[in-house]
């Protein structure tokens, strides 16, 4: 459960990295709410990632 957590506010703060080295004016233009998303987005993508089974 830690390790999952941990993997989330790593793809949080992945996610923040990226839009702080947006320009100015393209972190502008994004609603917050695409930010929101994409943090969202990842954040399943990791859920999803490490509840798969081994094979």
């Amino acid at each position: 459960m830690l390790r999952i957590a941990g993997r989330c506010a790593l793809a949080f703060l992945l996610v923040l990295g990226v839009v702080a080295l947006l320009p100015r004016a393209v972190r502008g233009a994004l609603p917050d709410a695409v930010i929101g998303g994409a943090v969202l987005a990842l954040g399943a993508v990791g859920a999803r990632r490490v509840s798969r089974r081994p094979r």
